[in-house]
């Protein structure tokens, strides 16, 4: 076929990620979730592409831990270091995207927003819900998650860019805590979009189907219901500031730090603001409350604020950070969170890899 333009590419990307942490009278030197990817693609006719991603996670002290210290169980230790964090295929009709497999969520296209704290944060959206990286559920990094991604642009144009719609299903994944119980059909969906003055504003929805009727031993860890997921989200920004907020509405979602799922309202702020050439502060808050009424959460609550400071190398893909975080929190039996004072690195890699030229 004349014409046809048939291109390839190969890229490998990395980030080493540790930190300090200084929490009740001790100091703690911490992993910071270093990863390891790659990602590739195919333009296999003129504006139509396949691609891939994986990306692995991994734990800079604790692997090098068990290759210098061997033991009897240093294959096993090395082994829990590693982690897969994105798995995924898809393919580009445009004005379509279609992916499968572990990818940031539809609900992330919204949460996004304001998850940019480093080493702390993302507490009151519902992202990493249930102590998970939110694959079960499908809010955070979902797994096994068939997608469609597409642009519209029916909105006034005068006023806003085409917006992003995003969908996404997965079926048949665990329920955290649940003793092997599986939720059924998982549906999310977002939708966001930016006005030519910047502002974007997002909202995002997301559910994941539970037969009580056939696990009744659920409502033990306080689920009376399916899980339902709501964001709406805001963020704007100009060269040298940023800030965005969003606000959550989570039903059977969100649970203690014992398991033991609750309704509740959050919100989570984030801003940022260069002072110097190199140097940012950034500041924001997570609060999220249980509703009245909702005994079997006992005394649990998220609450804190941040402060920060970055000195940036390039950017912010490699900085040297400091945070305090000022805690409020309660566990569900009523024990106090505790502040936190955070030192840590971040240091990105550049992508390297091959490109092929065009095929005419």
């Amino acid at each position: 076929e004349q014409g046809v333009i048939r291109r390839g590419g190969f890229d490998v990307y990395g980030s080493v990620r540790v930190r300090a942490r200084h929490q009740e009278a001790e100091w703690d030197l911490q992993d910071g979730s270093s990863r390891l990817g790659a990602e590739t693609d195919w333009e296999f006719r003129h504006n139509r592409r396949l691609f891939a991603r994986g990306e692995m996670g991994f734990n800079v002290l604790s692997g090098f831990d068990s290759l210098s210290n061997p033991g009897q169980n240093a294959g096993e230790e090395l082994q829990n270091s590693l982690f897969t964090r994105l798995l995924y295929g898809g393919i580009e009709l445009p004005p379509y995207n279609v992916i499968f497999g572990k990818n940031w969520s539809t609900y992330y296209e919204v949460a996004s927003f304001t998850d940019r704290f480093m080493g702390l944060g993302a507490s009151a959206s519902g992202t990493f819900n249930a102590d998970t990286d939110g694959g079960p559920t499908g809010t955070g990094r979902a797994d096994l998650a068939l997608q469609l991604k597409t642009a519209a642009d029916f909105l006034p144009h005068v006023v806003f860019k085409p917006y992003d719609l995003n969908l996404q299903l997965q079926y048949g994944n665990e329920i955290p805590f649940a003793n092997d119980a599986r939720y059924g059909l998982g549906f999310g969906a977002s939708a966001t979009m930016t006005t030519y003055q910047g502002h974007r504003f997002g909202l995002a929805y997301n559910s994941a189907y539970i037969d009580l009727d056939e696990n009744p031993e659920l409502r033990a860890i306080g689920l009376d219901g399916s899980a339902h997921a709501a964001l709406l989200g805001y963020r704007n920004y100009g060269e040298r500031w940023y800030a965005g907020v969003v606000i959550s509405r989570l039903v059977n979602h969100e649970a203690t730090d014992e398991g033991i799922y609750f309704d509740g309202w959050g919100s989570e702020l984030y801003g940022q603001f260069q002072v110097a050439k190199r140097f940012w502060l950034v500041g924001g808050y997570n609060v999220l409350l249980p509703d009245s009424g909702e005994d079997q959460a006992g005394d649990y609550r998220v609450g804190y604020g941040i402060a920060g400071l970055r000195f940036t190398f390039q950017e912010f893909r490699r900085m040297i950070f400091i945070n305090v975080r000022l805690d409020s929190s309660r566990n569900q039996d009523g024990t106090s969170g505790s502040n936190v004072f955070t030192v840590g690195i971040r240091w990105d890699l550049s992508r390297r890899g091959f490109h092929l030229g065009d095929e005419n």
